[in-house]
Protein backbone atom coordinates (compact mmCIF):
# COMPACT_ATOMS: atom_id res chain seq x y z
CA UNK A 1 0.00 0.00 0.00
CA UNK A 2 1.40 3.40 -0.98
CA UNK A 3 1.72 6.04 1.74
CA UNK A 4 -0.26 9.29 1.72
CA UNK A 5 1.48 12.47 2.76
CA UNK A 6 -0.31 14.76 5.19
CA UNK A 7 -0.01 17.76 2.88
CA UNK A 8 -1.85 15.87 0.12
CA UNK A 9 -5.10 16.00 2.12
CA UNK A 10 -7.66 18.75 1.43
CA UNK A 11 -7.29 21.67 3.84
CA UNK A 12 -10.39 20.74 5.87
CA UNK A 13 -9.14 17.19 6.51
CA UNK A 14 -5.60 18.44 7.17
CA UNK A 15 -6.98 20.88 9.74
CA UNK A 16 -8.95 18.17 11.55
CA UNK A 17 -5.89 15.91 11.70
CA UNK A 18 -3.51 18.51 13.18
CA UNK A 19 -6.13 19.78 15.63
CA UNK A 20 -6.38 16.26 17.07
CA UNK A 21 -2.62 16.07 17.75
CA UNK A 22 -0.90 16.65 21.06
CA UNK A 23 1.16 19.79 21.65
CA UNK A 24 4.57 18.12 21.21
CA UNK A 25 3.37 16.44 18.00
CA UNK A 26 2.21 19.82 16.69
CA UNK A 27 5.53 21.45 17.64
CA UNK A 28 7.56 18.69 15.96
CA UNK A 29 5.38 18.73 12.85
CA UNK A 30 5.79 22.50 12.53
CA UNK A 31 9.56 21.99 12.18
CA UNK A 32 9.29 19.72 9.13
CA UNK A 33 9.24 22.49 6.52
CA UNK A 34 8.13 26.06 5.93
CA UNK A 35 5.29 24.76 3.74
CA UNK A 36 4.05 22.57 6.59
CA UNK A 37 4.21 25.52 8.99
CA UNK A 38 2.18 27.66 6.56
CA UNK A 39 -0.49 24.97 6.27
CA UNK A 40 -0.65 24.66 10.06
CA UNK A 41 -1.18 28.41 10.31
CA UNK A 42 -4.17 28.10 7.97
CA UNK A 43 -5.61 25.24 10.04
CA UNK A 44 -6.59 27.68 12.83
CA UNK A 45 -5.45 25.40 15.64
CA UNK A 46 -7.13 26.39 18.89
CA UNK A 47 -5.43 28.91 21.16
CA UNK A 48 -3.23 27.49 23.88
CA UNK A 49 -2.73 29.21 27.26
CA UNK A 50 0.92 30.27 27.45
CA UNK A 51 2.62 31.60 30.60
CA UNK A 52 6.04 33.25 30.42
CA UNK A 53 8.04 34.07 33.56
CA UNK A 54 11.60 35.26 34.13
CA UNK A 55 13.84 35.87 37.12
CA UNK A 56 14.74 33.07 39.53
CA UNK A 57 13.26 30.75 36.88
CA UNK A 58 13.11 31.48 33.14
CA UNK A 59 10.42 29.34 31.58
CA UNK A 60 7.55 29.04 29.14
CA UNK A 61 4.61 26.90 30.28
CA UNK A 62 1.87 25.82 27.91
CA UNK A 63 -1.44 24.73 29.47
CA UNK A 64 -4.66 23.40 28.02
CA UNK A 65 -7.45 25.87 27.21
CA UNK A 66 -8.88 25.66 30.75
CA UNK A 67 -5.41 26.34 32.23
CA UNK A 68 -5.79 23.33 34.54
CA UNK A 69 -3.40 20.88 32.89
CA UNK A 70 0.17 21.56 31.85
CA UNK A 71 0.99 20.34 28.36
CA UNK A 72 4.67 21.20 28.21
CA UNK A 73 7.33 23.17 30.08
CA UNK A 74 10.21 24.85 28.26
CA UNK A 75 12.73 25.81 30.92
CA UNK A 76 16.02 27.71 30.60
CA UNK A 77 18.44 26.40 33.24
CA UNK A 78 20.78 28.70 35.16
CA UNK A 79 23.54 26.07 35.26
CA UNK A 80 24.84 25.05 31.80
CA UNK A 81 24.31 21.40 30.87
CA UNK A 82 25.57 19.15 27.99
CA UNK A 83 23.55 19.54 24.77
CA UNK A 84 21.46 16.50 23.75
CA UNK A 85 19.55 17.90 20.76
CA UNK A 86 18.00 20.97 19.17
CA UNK A 87 14.66 22.66 18.63
CA UNK A 88 14.35 24.53 15.35
CA UNK A 89 11.96 27.46 15.57
CA UNK A 90 11.64 30.57 13.44
CA UNK A 91 14.68 29.51 11.35
CA UNK A 92 17.04 29.29 14.34
CA UNK A 93 18.16 26.33 16.45
CA UNK A 94 17.95 26.24 20.24
CA UNK A 95 20.02 23.67 22.10
CA UNK A 96 18.18 21.13 24.25
CA UNK A 97 19.92 19.81 27.35
CA UNK A 98 17.07 17.58 28.52
CA UNK A 99 13.82 16.30 27.07
CA UNK A 100 11.18 14.15 28.74
CA UNK A 101 8.05 12.75 27.09
CA UNK A 102 7.07 10.00 29.51
CA UNK A 103 3.47 11.17 29.79
CA UNK A 104 1.39 14.07 28.51
CA UNK A 105 1.49 16.08 31.75
CA UNK A 106 5.24 15.81 32.37
CA UNK A 107 6.74 16.81 29.03
CA UNK A 108 9.73 19.04 29.70
CA UNK A 109 12.25 20.68 27.40
CA UNK A 110 15.23 22.22 29.15
CA UNK A 111 17.66 24.65 27.51
CA UNK A 112 20.67 26.62 28.69
CA UNK A 113 19.89 30.03 30.19
CA UNK A 114 22.25 31.93 27.88
CA UNK A 115 19.68 31.27 25.14
CA UNK A 116 16.70 32.68 27.06
CA UNK A 117 16.76 36.16 25.49
CA UNK A 118 16.65 35.40 21.79
CA UNK A 119 15.18 31.91 22.42
CA UNK A 120 12.09 33.38 24.12
CA UNK A 121 11.35 35.72 21.21
CA UNK A 122 11.85 33.02 18.56
CA UNK A 123 9.79 30.41 20.40
CA UNK A 124 6.87 32.81 20.93
CA UNK A 125 7.07 33.99 17.31
CA UNK A 126 7.03 30.39 16.12
CA UNK A 127 4.05 29.50 18.34
CA UNK A 128 2.27 32.57 17.02
CA UNK A 129 2.57 31.11 13.52
CA UNK A 130 1.02 27.84 14.65
CA UNK A 131 -1.86 28.90 16.89
CA UNK A 132 -4.86 31.04 16.08
CA UNK A 133 -5.05 34.36 17.97
CA UNK A 134 -2.38 33.43 20.47
CA UNK A 135 -2.41 35.33 23.75
CA UNK A 136 -0.38 34.75 26.87
CA UNK A 137 0.38 35.84 30.42
CA UNK A 138 3.81 37.20 31.31
CA UNK A 139 5.54 37.62 34.66
CA UNK A 140 8.45 40.06 34.93
CA UNK A 141 10.87 40.34 37.86
CA UNK A 142 11.64 44.04 38.35
CA UNK A 143 15.32 43.39 39.10
CA UNK A 144 15.70 41.88 35.60
CA UNK A 145 13.98 44.70 33.74
CA UNK A 146 17.14 46.37 32.44
CA UNK A 147 18.35 43.11 30.89
CA UNK A 148 14.87 42.45 29.44
CA UNK A 149 14.46 45.80 27.65
CA UNK A 150 16.11 44.54 24.47
CA UNK A 151 13.68 41.61 24.42
CA UNK A 152 10.43 43.32 25.42
CA UNK A 153 10.65 45.78 22.53
CA UNK A 154 9.72 42.94 20.14
CA UNK A 155 6.09 43.28 18.90
CA UNK A 156 5.29 39.68 19.86
CA UNK A 157 4.91 40.86 23.46
CA UNK A 158 1.98 43.07 22.53
CA UNK A 159 -0.19 39.97 22.38
CA UNK A 160 -0.11 39.86 26.18
CA UNK A 161 -3.43 39.19 27.92
CA UNK A 162 -2.29 39.39 31.53
CA UNK A 163 0.87 40.67 33.22
CA UNK A 164 2.46 40.18 36.63
CA UNK A 165 5.07 42.64 37.91
CA UNK A 166 6.97 40.82 40.64
CA UNK A 167 9.66 41.58 43.21
CA UNK A 168 8.39 42.16 46.75
CA UNK A 169 11.59 44.00 47.74
CA UNK A 170 11.62 46.15 44.62
CA UNK A 171 9.85 49.48 43.98
CA UNK A 172 7.91 50.09 40.78
CA UNK A 173 8.50 53.59 39.39
CA UNK A 174 6.14 55.46 37.09
CA UNK A 175 8.70 55.23 34.27
CA UNK A 176 9.12 51.45 34.56
CA UNK A 177 5.37 50.91 34.84
CA UNK A 178 4.71 53.00 31.74
CA UNK A 179 7.43 51.11 29.85
CA UNK A 180 6.04 47.69 30.76
CA UNK A 181 2.48 48.68 29.89
CA UNK A 182 3.59 50.18 26.57
CA UNK A 183 5.63 47.12 25.56
CA UNK A 184 3.16 44.41 26.61
CA UNK A 185 -0.19 46.23 26.36
CA UNK A 186 -2.09 43.70 28.55
CA UNK A 187 -5.75 43.51 27.55
CA UNK A 188 -7.38 41.92 30.59
CA UNK A 189 -5.48 42.50 33.79
CA UNK A 190 -2.38 43.23 35.78
CA UNK A 191 -0.98 42.11 39.14
CA UNK A 192 1.65 44.17 40.95
CA UNK A 193 3.46 42.37 43.76
CA UNK A 194 6.19 45.01 44.22
CA UNK A 195 6.03 48.27 46.15
CA UNK A 196 4.87 51.43 44.39
CA UNK A 197 6.92 54.62 44.30
CA UNK A 198 5.61 57.39 46.62
CA UNK A 199 4.65 59.51 43.58
CA UNK A 200 2.99 56.64 41.72
CA UNK A 201 0.30 57.76 39.25
CA UNK A 202 -2.61 55.35 39.72
CA UNK A 203 -4.59 56.53 36.69
CA UNK A 204 -2.54 54.31 34.37
CA UNK A 205 -3.89 51.11 35.99
CA UNK A 206 -7.51 52.06 36.76
CA UNK A 207 -8.96 50.69 33.51
CA UNK A 208 -8.01 47.02 33.86
CA UNK A 209 -10.84 44.50 34.18
CA UNK A 210 -8.71 42.50 36.63
CA UNK A 211 -6.50 44.45 39.04
CA UNK A 212 -4.43 43.06 41.90
CA UNK A 213 -2.06 45.31 43.86
CA UNK A 214 -0.58 43.92 47.07
CA UNK A 215 1.02 47.21 48.22
CA UNK A 216 -1.44 49.86 47.15
CA UNK A 217 -0.02 52.65 49.29
CA UNK A 218 -1.76 56.02 49.40
CA UNK A 219 -4.14 55.74 46.46
CA UNK A 220 -6.42 58.81 46.56
CA UNK A 221 -10.10 58.17 47.20
CA UNK A 222 -10.95 59.83 43.87
CA UNK A 223 -8.94 57.10 42.08
CA UNK A 224 -10.78 54.37 43.97
CA UNK A 225 -14.07 55.92 42.86
CA UNK A 226 -12.77 56.10 39.28
CA UNK A 227 -11.74 52.42 39.16
CA UNK A 228 -13.24 50.83 36.06
CA UNK A 229 -12.52 47.24 37.06
CA UNK A 230 -14.78 44.21 37.38
CA UNK A 231 -12.61 42.64 40.09
CA UNK A 232 -9.99 44.45 42.17
CA UNK A 233 -7.93 42.95 45.00
CA UNK A 234 -6.12 45.70 46.88
CA UNK A 235 -3.74 45.25 49.81
CA UNK A 236 -1.81 47.45 52.24
CA UNK A 237 -4.05 50.43 51.50
CA UNK A 238 -4.85 53.57 53.50
CA UNK A 239 -8.62 53.66 53.08
CA UNK A 240 -10.76 54.19 56.18
CA UNK A 241 -14.32 53.07 56.85
CA UNK A 242 -15.44 56.58 55.89
CA UNK A 243 -13.67 56.26 52.53
CA UNK A 244 -15.29 52.90 51.86
CA UNK A 245 -18.66 54.35 52.83
CA UNK A 246 -18.25 56.97 50.10
CA UNK A 247 -17.30 54.23 47.65
CA UNK A 248 -20.45 52.26 48.52
CA UNK A 249 -22.67 55.34 48.11
CA UNK A 250 -20.93 55.92 44.76
CA UNK A 251 -21.96 52.44 43.62
CA UNK A 252 -25.50 52.75 45.04
CA UNK A 253 -25.98 55.84 42.87
CA UNK A 254 -25.35 53.68 39.80
CA UNK A 255 -21.66 54.36 39.09
CA UNK A 256 -19.43 51.69 37.59
CA UNK A 257 -21.96 48.99 36.77
CA UNK A 258 -19.10 46.67 35.77
CA UNK A 259 -18.19 45.99 39.41
CA UNK A 260 -18.35 42.35 40.52
CA UNK A 261 -15.94 42.33 43.47
CA UNK A 262 -13.69 44.61 45.51
CA UNK A 263 -11.50 43.03 48.17
CA UNK A 264 -9.57 45.10 50.73
CA UNK A 265 -7.27 43.85 53.49
CA UNK A 266 -6.12 45.47 56.72
CA UNK A 267 -9.11 44.90 59.02
CA UNK A 268 -7.57 42.65 61.67
CA UNK A 269 -10.42 43.03 64.16
CA UNK A 270 -13.21 43.81 61.76
CA UNK A 271 -14.39 47.21 60.50
CA UNK A 272 -16.47 49.79 62.34
CA UNK A 273 -19.79 48.88 60.72
CA UNK A 274 -21.56 52.06 61.87
CA UNK A 275 -19.07 54.23 59.98
CA UNK A 276 -18.69 51.89 57.03
CA UNK A 277 -22.46 51.55 56.41
CA UNK A 278 -23.54 55.02 57.50
CA UNK A 279 -26.83 56.08 55.80
CA UNK A 280 -27.04 52.75 53.94
CA UNK A 281 -30.17 50.65 54.39
CA UNK A 282 -29.08 47.03 54.81
CA UNK A 283 -30.49 43.64 55.75
CA UNK A 284 -29.19 40.29 56.98
CA UNK A 285 -28.93 37.33 54.63
CA UNK A 286 -32.28 36.16 53.32
CA UNK A 287 -32.02 32.68 51.69
CA UNK A 288 -34.91 33.63 49.39
CA UNK A 289 -32.96 36.64 48.09
CA UNK A 290 -29.57 35.03 47.40
CA UNK A 291 -27.40 32.00 48.04
CA UNK A 292 -25.00 31.65 50.94
CA UNK A 293 -21.84 31.24 48.84
CA UNK A 294 -20.48 33.68 46.27
CA UNK A 295 -18.33 32.34 43.40
CA UNK A 296 -15.49 34.60 42.23
CA UNK A 297 -13.25 33.84 39.24
CA UNK A 298 -10.29 36.22 38.99
CA UNK A 299 -8.53 34.45 36.09
CA UNK A 300 -8.89 30.67 36.04
CA UNK A 301 -9.36 29.52 39.63
CA UNK A 302 -12.78 29.89 41.26
CA UNK A 303 -12.89 31.18 44.86
CA UNK A 304 -15.88 30.54 47.12
CA UNK A 305 -16.79 33.21 49.71
CA UNK A 306 -19.14 32.42 52.61
CA UNK A 307 -21.63 35.31 52.83
CA UNK A 308 -23.85 34.00 55.63
CA UNK A 309 -22.85 36.92 57.88
CA UNK A 310 -22.78 39.53 55.14
CA UNK A 311 -24.76 42.77 55.07
CA UNK A 312 -27.00 43.11 52.00
CA UNK A 313 -28.09 46.30 50.24
CA UNK A 314 -29.21 47.38 46.79
CA UNK A 315 -28.27 50.04 44.29
CA UNK A 316 -30.88 52.49 42.99
CA UNK A 317 -31.29 50.36 39.88
CA UNK A 318 -32.00 47.22 41.92
CA UNK A 319 -28.66 45.37 41.87
CA UNK A 320 -28.01 43.35 45.03
CA UNK A 321 -24.66 43.62 46.82
CA UNK A 322 -23.17 42.08 49.95
CA UNK A 323 -20.34 43.33 52.11
CA UNK A 324 -18.76 40.67 54.30
CA UNK A 325 -15.75 40.49 56.61
CA UNK A 326 -13.57 37.37 56.82
CA UNK A 327 -9.94 36.63 57.77
CA UNK A 328 -8.81 40.28 57.83
CA UNK A 329 -10.42 40.92 54.45
CA UNK A 330 -13.42 43.03 53.56
CA UNK A 331 -15.26 41.85 50.44
CA UNK A 332 -17.76 43.94 48.46
CA UNK A 333 -19.65 41.56 46.15
CA UNK A 334 -22.31 42.13 43.49
CA UNK A 335 -24.74 39.30 42.78
CA UNK A 336 -25.20 39.07 39.01
CA UNK A 337 -26.20 35.47 39.73
CA UNK A 338 -27.98 35.35 43.08
CA UNK A 339 -27.99 31.54 43.30
CA UNK A 340 -24.72 30.25 41.79
CA UNK A 341 -24.31 26.50 41.60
Amino acid sequence: MSSITLLSFPRLIFSEVVRSMGFVEILELSQVSRRMLNFMNLARISVETINVVNGSADKITIYDESCTERKILIEFLKTPQPVVGQIKVNDISIDKVYYSSKDATQQIIQCNSNQFGYGLVHILTHLDKIFYRMEYAIGIELNTLNSMRGILCHPIFRKCDYMQIRGRKETLSNEDCEYLLEQTQPTTGISIFSKLSPDFVYKKILHFSRLRVLNLGKMPLKDLLALDSEIAILGNHHFTETDINQFLHHWIEGRNRKWRRLQLDGFKEGPDWDDLLKDISRTKWNPRERGRYYKSKYTYEVETIDCENGKDFKSKDGHLATIVYHSEFLDFLIWNDRFPE
